[in-house]
């Protein structure tokens, strides 16, 4: 602290004594100098003049040196809508900086920035221990009994009226670290029993009469499509864009690689992803990225019975029809839906049936329970519904465009329109309006009910429906269930 001595009167006195009379005999010049002179005396006296010279000597001494902030390498990626930019998205996009989630295989896992081979490398993956308890009183809730009333075997005013009955019950469930991508729903009525795919190639299982879910990493990309087996309960089948499918035994408590595709290419960027299956017979019909079709046989690992090229870019979905089973139906990601003969399978280019045109590219295509309608989702915003009673030229004009807003952008998987099991004039879709919904339609293109809920406050782009029971299940982006039924069927 710099003291500054105190003035006494006298000191004041003296320096203002001067008469200005004196000043009226100067130049202007003069008269300048001397006011700066007594200023200068003044600030002499007050001790101001040593005060600066102090101050300033001690700010250079001090001067502190910069440092240069390092820079933040580690800085994530701002999200940005390719919707928005008119760009289109691609298949294989992750969230970035996504922690790794911790399964059964944690010690192998790496972070998912390529498409690494650790889980489809392994040709069999065995439940751990520790969920012996978990597993049998699931392989017990799967054995199938016969259905006690059919929900969507009731006439269409019953229907809705049960619909309008429907709610959510229980809060959302957190059943994946990551997004949803696929769902299936067993047929068993003893339990409510959901299998879930993600993003990072996990597989979910969830039974809800004791409350338990139990995670496993079984690929290493997102688990595109899942399904329960129709001639063993106790089997669930799960394609991944890894390019592996997997057959999973509850009995045996294992998942096997049945399905493997090989790279075409020498880059990551141009591998053979596979992307949906069907059951034909007791095999598989499995698309993949390069616009083939493979039929496998689920006994014997990577035994391909016979392929078909089908599309000149990636197949979204692949069907069986339901009565006439050797024809099975494919979108694809070049605006075509095409209707195909197993019969006429064959590694080079065929023909199909039938082929239905659409402006964009597809994110699905699904026959009716009977195979008398087919409903398509395309990305030029529209459902598209047509009359498939007969399989001709006359088929493949819509009967109904019903416009649906379908780009759900890269943070929600897409949409599948799909139809009511057992019914063929009601089908089932996710919605980006506000507040969060689920539409159930009409071939018509009435929407026949909202399923809405104050506890749903997220968009459920994957969607699933039980068998027999009026249950609807939706997945959210964040690895959630949004589960709506009747209050009795889940207590």
């Amino acid at each position: 602290m710099i003291k500054i001595d105190n003035l006494s009167p006298s000191k004041m006195d003296d320096i203002e004594s001067t008469s200005d009379d004196e000043d009226d005999n100067l130049t202007y010049e003069q008269q300048r100098e001397k006011r700066m002179k007594k200023n200068e005396e003044m600030l002499d006296i007050l001790g101001v003049n040593q005060a600066a010279k102090t101050l300033v000597n001690c700010l250079q001494k001090q001067t502190p040196v910069k440092k240069s902030k390092p820079k933040n390498t580690s800085l994530k990626p701002e999200r940005r809508s390719l919707r928005i930019a008119n760009l289109p998205a691609s298949e294989d996009y992750h969230l970035p900086g996504e922690s790794e989630l911790k399964s059964n295989n944690s010690e192998s896992s790496k972070k998912y920035d390529s498409y690494e081979t650790n889980f489809k490398d392994q040709r069999s993956i065995s439940i751990p221990e520790e969920d012996s308890d978990f597993v049998e009183k699931l392989n017990d809730d799967l054995a199938i009994k016969e259905a006690v009333k059919d929900f969507h075997l009731l006439p269409s005013h019953k229907f809705v009226h049960v619909l309008k009955s429907l709610d959510m019950y229980t809060p959302s469930l957190k059943v994946c670290e990551k997004r949803i991508y696929s769902l299936a729903i067993h047929p068993s009525e003893t339990s409510l029993i959901v299998a879930a795919g993600d993003l990072r190639g996990n597989i979910s299982l969830y039974n809800n009469r004791n409350s338990e879910m139990r995670e496993y990493r079984l690929h290493d990309a997102p688990v595109n499509c899942i399904s329960f087996c129709t001639w063993d309960p106790h089997k669930l089948f799960s394609t991944s864009h890894d390019g592996s499918a997997r057959c999973g035994d509850i009995v045996k408590r294992t998942f096997d690689v049945i399905y493997k595709t090989d790279w075409k290419g020498q880059s990551k960027s141009k591998m053979n992803h596979a992307t949906w299956h069907t059951e034909f017979e007791r095999n598989l019909l499995i698309g993949n990225g390069s616009g083939h079709v493979d039929l496998v046989d689920t006994r014997t690992p990577d035994k391909i019975i016979n392929t078909a090229w089908c599309h000149e870019r990636s197949v979204r979905t692949v069907q069986c029809h339901p009565l006439e089973k050797h024809h099975f139906l494919t979108s694809s990601g070049i605006g075509e839906v095409s209707l195909w003969d197993i019969r006429n399978m064959t590694d080079q280019s065929i023909n199909p049936v039938l082929q239905f045109e659409h402006p964009k590219s597809l994110t699905s295509a699904f026959f009716s329970a009977s195979g008398t309608k087919m409903v398509s989702t395309c990305n030029d915003d529209n459902i598209r519904i047509f009359n498939t009673d007969r399989l001709n030229s006359s088929a493949t004009k819509p009967i109904n465009i019903i416009p649906h807003n379908n780009h759900t952008g890269r943070w929600l998987s897409v949409f599948k329109a799909k139809w009511n099991p057992g019914r063929d004039n009601e089908f089932f879709v996710g919605s980006m309006l506000s507040p969060k919904r689920i539409q159930v339609y009409n071939c018509a293109g009435h929407v026949l009910h909202n399923l809405m809920s104050t506890d749903m406050t997220t968009y459920c782009s994957v969607i699933e429906v039980h068998p027999t029971q009026a249950i609807y299940v939706g997945g959210n982006g964040s690895g959630r269930l949004h589960i709506f039924s009747t209050k009795e069927q889940l207590t």
